[in-house]
Protein backbone atom coordinates (compact mmCIF):
# COMPACT_ATOMS: atom_id res chain seq x y z
CA UNK A 1 0.00 0.00 0.00
CA UNK A 2 1.29 3.47 -0.88
CA UNK A 3 0.31 5.93 1.81
CA UNK A 4 1.47 9.53 2.23
CA UNK A 5 1.07 11.57 5.40
CA UNK A 6 0.96 15.36 5.61
CA UNK A 7 1.55 17.27 8.84
CA UNK A 8 0.03 20.73 8.52
CA UNK A 9 -3.25 21.06 6.62
CA UNK A 10 -2.83 24.73 5.74
CA UNK A 11 -2.52 26.07 2.24
CA UNK A 12 0.80 24.44 1.36
CA UNK A 13 0.04 21.09 3.00
CA UNK A 14 -3.45 20.77 1.53
CA UNK A 15 -2.32 21.92 -1.93
CA UNK A 16 0.54 19.42 -1.83
CA UNK A 17 -1.97 16.69 -0.95
CA UNK A 18 -4.18 17.74 -3.88
CA UNK A 19 -1.19 17.77 -6.24
CA UNK A 20 -0.19 14.25 -5.19
CA UNK A 21 -3.79 13.09 -5.53
CA UNK A 22 -3.94 14.51 -9.06
CA UNK A 23 -0.58 13.26 -10.32
CA UNK A 24 0.11 10.00 -8.49
CA UNK A 25 -1.71 6.75 -7.79
CA UNK A 26 -1.86 6.62 -4.01
CA UNK A 27 -3.85 4.26 -1.83
CA UNK A 28 -4.20 6.67 1.08
CA UNK A 29 -3.44 10.24 2.15
CA UNK A 30 -3.57 11.25 5.82
CA UNK A 31 -3.63 14.90 6.93
CA UNK A 32 -2.80 15.84 10.51
CA UNK A 33 -3.08 19.32 11.98
CA UNK A 34 -3.32 20.79 15.46
CA UNK A 35 -6.63 22.16 14.14
CA UNK A 36 -8.31 18.81 13.79
CA UNK A 37 -11.46 20.11 12.12
CA UNK A 38 -9.38 21.85 9.46
CA UNK A 39 -7.65 18.56 8.63
CA UNK A 40 -11.00 16.75 8.61
CA UNK A 41 -12.49 19.38 6.30
CA UNK A 42 -9.57 19.25 3.88
CA UNK A 43 -9.76 15.44 3.86
CA UNK A 44 -13.47 15.55 3.05
CA UNK A 45 -12.96 18.12 0.29
CA UNK A 46 -10.11 16.04 -1.18
CA UNK A 47 -12.31 12.93 -0.99
CA UNK A 48 -14.89 14.67 -3.14
CA UNK A 49 -12.12 15.65 -5.58
CA UNK A 50 -10.87 12.06 -5.68
CA UNK A 51 -14.31 10.76 -6.64
CA UNK A 52 -14.67 13.48 -9.27
CA UNK A 53 -11.36 12.32 -10.75
CA UNK A 54 -12.28 8.65 -10.58
CA UNK A 55 -9.56 8.00 -8.01
CA UNK A 56 -9.86 5.32 -5.34
CA UNK A 57 -7.53 7.06 -2.89
CA UNK A 58 -8.74 7.00 0.72
CA UNK A 59 -8.24 10.35 2.44
CA UNK A 60 -8.43 10.88 6.20
CA UNK A 61 -7.75 13.82 8.48
CA UNK A 62 -7.67 14.93 12.11
CA UNK A 63 -5.39 15.94 14.96
CA UNK A 64 -4.24 12.43 15.92
CA UNK A 65 -0.72 11.57 14.72
CA UNK A 66 -1.78 7.93 14.75
CA UNK A 67 -3.49 8.62 11.42
CA UNK A 68 0.00 8.70 9.86
CA UNK A 69 0.86 5.10 10.71
CA UNK A 70 1.78 3.07 7.66
CA UNK A 71 2.95 6.07 5.63
CA UNK A 72 5.88 5.55 3.27
CA UNK A 73 6.39 9.29 3.11
CA UNK A 74 5.51 12.08 5.55
CA UNK A 75 5.51 15.71 4.45
CA UNK A 76 5.94 18.28 7.25
CA UNK A 77 4.41 21.60 6.20
CA UNK A 78 3.26 22.99 9.56
CA UNK A 79 4.42 26.23 11.13
CA UNK A 80 4.23 30.00 10.89
CA UNK A 81 4.52 31.48 7.41
CA UNK A 82 6.51 34.48 6.24
CA UNK A 83 4.96 37.91 6.01
CA UNK A 84 6.11 40.78 3.79
CA UNK A 85 9.49 42.06 4.94
CA UNK A 86 10.44 38.89 6.81
CA UNK A 87 13.34 36.60 5.94
CA UNK A 88 12.92 32.85 6.33
CA UNK A 89 15.33 32.91 9.27
CA UNK A 90 13.00 35.35 11.08
CA UNK A 91 10.70 32.34 11.63
CA UNK A 92 13.38 30.25 13.31
CA UNK A 93 12.45 30.52 17.01
CA UNK A 94 8.70 30.03 16.55
CA UNK A 95 8.98 27.15 14.14
CA UNK A 96 11.74 25.44 16.15
CA UNK A 97 9.17 24.97 18.92
CA UNK A 98 6.69 23.67 16.36
CA UNK A 99 9.23 21.08 15.19
CA UNK A 100 9.69 19.84 18.75
CA UNK A 101 5.93 19.29 19.10
CA UNK A 102 5.79 17.57 15.70
CA UNK A 103 8.69 15.30 16.62
CA UNK A 104 6.87 14.24 19.79
CA UNK A 105 3.83 13.31 17.71
CA UNK A 106 5.81 11.53 15.01
CA UNK A 107 7.86 9.33 17.33
CA UNK A 108 5.03 6.86 17.83
CA UNK A 109 3.61 7.07 14.33
CA UNK A 110 6.44 7.56 11.83
CA UNK A 111 7.46 3.94 11.40
CA UNK A 112 10.18 3.91 8.75
CA UNK A 113 8.69 6.67 6.59
CA UNK A 114 10.95 9.07 4.74
CA UNK A 115 10.31 12.68 5.78
CA UNK A 116 10.27 15.80 3.61
CA UNK A 117 10.41 19.05 5.61
CA UNK A 118 8.82 22.10 4.02
CA UNK A 119 8.42 24.43 7.03
CA UNK A 120 10.61 27.53 6.95
CA UNK A 121 13.44 28.16 7.51
CA UNK A 122 13.69 24.73 5.90
CA UNK A 123 17.38 23.98 6.49
CA UNK A 124 17.30 24.55 10.29
CA UNK A 125 13.86 22.90 10.55
CA UNK A 126 15.21 19.79 8.78
CA UNK A 127 18.13 19.67 11.20
CA UNK A 128 16.00 20.23 14.31
CA UNK A 129 13.44 17.58 13.37
CA UNK A 130 16.26 15.11 12.60
CA UNK A 131 17.86 15.77 16.00
CA UNK A 132 14.57 15.48 17.85
CA UNK A 133 13.57 12.25 16.10
CA UNK A 134 16.99 10.57 16.23
CA UNK A 135 16.50 8.91 12.84
CA UNK A 136 19.10 8.06 10.17
CA UNK A 137 20.02 11.21 8.26
CA UNK A 138 19.21 9.51 4.97
CA UNK A 139 15.51 9.32 5.96
CA UNK A 140 14.92 13.07 6.12
CA UNK A 141 15.41 15.93 3.67
CA UNK A 142 14.22 19.49 3.20
CA UNK A 143 12.43 20.98 0.21
CA UNK A 144 14.08 24.17 -1.00
CA UNK A 145 16.52 23.76 -3.82
CA UNK A 146 13.97 22.16 -6.14
CA UNK A 147 11.71 25.20 -5.74
CA UNK A 148 14.58 27.69 -6.02
CA UNK A 149 15.77 25.96 -9.19
CA UNK A 150 12.24 26.11 -10.66
CA UNK A 151 12.15 29.82 -9.87
CA UNK A 152 15.47 30.24 -11.66
CA UNK A 153 14.07 28.44 -14.69
CA UNK A 154 11.09 30.80 -14.62
CA UNK A 155 13.48 33.75 -14.83
CA UNK A 156 15.31 32.11 -17.73
CA UNK A 157 12.07 31.13 -19.44
CA UNK A 158 13.34 27.57 -19.90
CA UNK A 159 14.86 24.59 -18.13
CA UNK A 160 18.62 24.53 -17.85
CA UNK A 161 21.42 22.53 -16.24
CA UNK A 162 21.76 25.21 -13.56
CA UNK A 163 20.98 24.16 -9.98
CA UNK A 164 20.35 26.30 -6.91
CA UNK A 165 22.26 25.14 -3.82
CA UNK A 166 23.06 26.32 -0.30
CA UNK A 167 20.60 27.83 2.14
CA UNK A 168 16.97 28.12 1.08
CA UNK A 169 17.32 31.81 1.85
CA UNK A 170 19.61 34.78 1.42
CA UNK A 171 22.84 32.80 0.90
CA UNK A 172 21.43 30.55 -1.84
CA UNK A 173 23.54 30.46 -5.00
CA UNK A 174 23.36 29.29 -8.59
CA UNK A 175 25.70 26.54 -9.70
CA UNK A 176 25.90 27.19 -13.41
CA UNK A 177 26.13 29.94 -15.94
CA UNK A 178 23.60 32.44 -14.64
CA UNK A 179 25.01 33.76 -11.37
CA UNK A 180 24.06 37.29 -12.41
CA UNK A 181 20.45 36.33 -11.61
CA UNK A 182 21.10 35.46 -7.95
CA UNK A 183 19.83 38.75 -6.47
CA UNK A 184 16.65 38.57 -8.52
CA UNK A 185 16.20 34.91 -7.59
CA UNK A 186 16.43 35.64 -3.86
CA UNK A 187 13.51 38.02 -4.14
CA UNK A 188 11.15 35.76 -6.07
CA UNK A 189 9.32 34.30 -3.06
CA UNK A 190 8.74 37.73 -1.52
CA UNK A 191 7.29 38.99 -4.80
CA UNK A 192 4.59 36.34 -4.41
CA UNK A 193 4.11 36.93 -0.67
CA UNK A 194 3.77 40.69 -1.15
CA UNK A 195 0.99 40.21 -3.68
CA UNK A 196 -1.01 37.25 -2.32
CA UNK A 197 0.28 36.55 1.18
CA UNK A 198 1.97 33.17 0.69
CA UNK A 199 3.69 30.90 -1.81
CA UNK A 200 1.56 27.80 -2.41
CA UNK A 201 1.63 26.27 -5.87
CA UNK A 202 5.40 26.40 -6.40
CA UNK A 203 6.09 24.63 -3.09
CA UNK A 204 3.34 22.05 -3.74
CA UNK A 205 4.75 21.21 -7.17
CA UNK A 206 8.26 20.95 -5.74
CA UNK A 207 7.03 18.64 -2.99
CA UNK A 208 5.52 16.45 -5.71
CA UNK A 209 8.86 16.24 -7.54
CA UNK A 210 10.63 15.02 -4.39
CA UNK A 211 7.76 12.74 -3.40
CA UNK A 212 7.71 11.14 -6.84
CA UNK A 213 11.47 10.51 -6.68
CA UNK A 214 11.02 8.74 -3.34
CA UNK A 215 7.86 6.77 -4.05
CA UNK A 216 8.96 5.59 -7.51
CA UNK A 217 12.59 4.99 -6.45
CA UNK A 218 13.71 7.07 -9.43
CA UNK A 219 17.24 7.73 -8.05
CA UNK A 220 17.44 11.09 -9.79
CA UNK A 221 19.68 13.88 -8.51
CA UNK A 222 17.81 16.78 -6.90
CA UNK A 223 18.94 19.78 -4.82
CA UNK A 224 17.63 19.08 -1.30
CA UNK A 225 18.44 20.15 2.23
CA UNK A 226 20.45 17.26 3.65
CA UNK A 227 22.17 16.52 6.95
CA UNK A 228 25.90 16.47 6.23
CA UNK A 229 28.41 14.17 7.90
CA UNK A 230 31.72 14.88 6.20
CA UNK A 231 30.44 15.80 2.74
CA UNK A 232 31.82 19.15 1.60
CA UNK A 233 34.00 19.03 4.73
CA UNK A 234 30.94 19.78 6.89
CA UNK A 235 29.15 18.03 9.74
CA UNK A 236 26.18 18.60 12.01
CA UNK A 237 24.25 20.96 9.73
CA UNK A 238 21.54 20.73 7.06
CA UNK A 239 22.08 22.70 3.85
CA UNK A 240 21.07 22.47 0.21
CA UNK A 241 23.22 20.03 -1.77
CA UNK A 242 22.74 17.77 -4.80
CA UNK A 243 21.57 14.31 -3.73
CA UNK A 244 20.40 11.11 -5.37
CA UNK A 245 16.87 10.39 -4.15
CA UNK A 246 15.07 7.05 -3.97
CA UNK A 247 12.79 4.85 -1.91
CA UNK A 248 15.10 4.92 1.12
CA UNK A 249 15.46 8.70 1.02
CA UNK A 250 18.87 10.20 0.32
CA UNK A 251 20.94 7.50 -1.34
CA UNK A 252 24.02 9.59 -2.10
CA UNK A 253 25.19 13.18 -1.67
CA UNK A 254 26.95 14.48 -4.77
CA UNK A 255 30.00 16.66 -4.14
CA UNK A 256 30.86 19.35 -6.67
CA UNK A 257 34.23 20.93 -6.00
CA UNK A 258 33.18 24.25 -7.52
CA UNK A 259 30.30 24.54 -5.02
CA UNK A 260 32.30 23.72 -1.89
CA UNK A 261 33.16 27.25 -0.78
CA UNK A 262 29.67 28.69 -1.13
CA UNK A 263 27.99 25.69 0.51
CA UNK A 264 30.39 26.14 3.44
CA UNK A 265 29.41 29.82 3.64
CA UNK A 266 25.72 28.95 3.80
CA UNK A 267 26.39 26.25 6.37
CA UNK A 268 28.25 28.72 8.59
CA UNK A 269 25.27 31.09 8.59
CA UNK A 270 22.83 28.28 9.34
CA UNK A 271 24.95 26.79 12.12
CA UNK A 272 25.18 30.18 13.85
CA UNK A 273 21.42 30.56 13.80
CA UNK A 274 20.91 27.01 15.09
CA UNK A 275 23.07 27.88 18.08
CA UNK A 276 20.70 30.73 18.87
CA UNK A 277 17.90 28.20 19.50
CA UNK A 278 20.02 25.72 21.43
CA UNK A 279 21.25 23.41 18.68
Amino acid sequence: MVKVGVVGAGRVGSTAAYTLLMLMDLDEIALVDVLGELAEGEALDLTHAAHALGKKTRIIGGSDYGLLRGSRLIIVAAGAARKPGMSRLDLLAANAETMKHIAAGLKGARGDAVIIVVSNPVDPMTYILWRELGIPRSRIMGMGGVLDTARLWSLLGRKSDDMVLGEHGDSMFIRGEHRELEDMLRGQAMEVIRRKGATIYGPAASIYIQAKAILTDSRIILPVSAILDGEYGLRDVAVGVPARIGREGILEIIEYEDARERIARSASILRERLREVGY
